[in-house]
């Protein structure tokens, strides 16, 4: 309930609304003193607070025998019409403010250290991919990417993939990188290097505790983060085609080429 009642936050209710109306779903119809009772809204405060909810059509007043009693709109009709007005809400900005791009300054860096922002932020540049997708990424990150990654290549987009371990993902062109073990002792995090259309650049890294990711579109910073992700992919071919000598050059786990400073 604590999770629901944050969504219904984020949704733009005020906490008092939001325990109004999962008092409802749970107890229905109600007066507002029970209303007040079951929610913890001082009395005070529940008129106001279900005056707001009948504006938004979230309640609605049924006559009992003695006094006014409120029953909340079903879950899932409240739910389906948030989507539809969110939805026809978003049309309306992207028609209004589409004009308006050609101000922005291209070569800042946006800072992201929330995991879902991060999500959020590679799916969306997954699914606006027209032409190239260039993606490094862990299996944490596929099983929650998994749809946007298929999609893209499914509608024609060229999607190349370094994936850190192994996985059961299908895209044409995955290299898998073979010491992601060693990778993760070092680092103690996992890592994203994102491009979309050789025009926008994601780089994170996702540790236990925290999250630090960089999003732009700055050009140096797009291409040096399409170049890290190539190089590796170079690497992978050669490895795929010349691991048995590889492995007796520099260890089994790559040791010594992964040891920069000796050679």
């Amino acid at each position: 309930m604590k999770t629901a009642i944050s969504k219904l936050i984020q949704m733009g209710l005020s906490e008092y609304e939001t325990k109004a109306y999962t008092a409802l779903l749970k107890e229905s119809p109600s007066t507002a003193y029970e209303i007040a009772k079951n929610s913890g809204i001082p009395t005070s405060k529940v008129y106001e607070v279900i005056k707001r909810l009948e504006s938004r059509q979230m309640v609605q007043v049924i006559h009992g025998e003695r006094s006014r009693m409120f029953i909340p709109q079903p879950i899932d009709e409240f739910v389906e019409n948030f989507r539809v007005t969110m939805e026809e809400n978003i049309d309306v900005l992207k028609r209004e403010l589409k004009d308006l791009k050609g101000g922005i300054d291209l070569g800042y860096t946006w800072h992201i250290r929330e995991y879902d922002a991060l999500i959020r932020k590679a799916g969306r540049m997954l699914d606006a991919a027209e032409k190239t997708i260039l993606l490094s990424i862990w299996q944490a990150e596929v099983d929650a990417l998994r749809k946007s990654i298929i999609d893209a290549e499914s509608r024609g987009v060229k999607v190349a993939m370094v994936h850190y371990g192994a996985t059961n993902l299908k895209i044409k062109q995955l290299y898998r990188h073979p010491v992601e073990e060693t990778i993760y002792a070092q680092r103690g995090a996992r890592g994203i290097a994102l491009v979309t259309d050789s025009r926008e650049a994601l780089i994170a890294r996702v540790g236990v505790e925290k999250t630090d990711a960089i999003w732009s579109m700055n050009e140096g910073f797009v291409i040096m983060a399409e170049d890290y992700v190539r190089h590796d992919i170079y690497v992978m071919k050669i490895i795929s085609r010349f691991d048995p000598l590889l492995k007796e050059k520099f260890g089994l786990r790559y040791e010594k080429l992964m040891d920069i400073h000796t050679d």
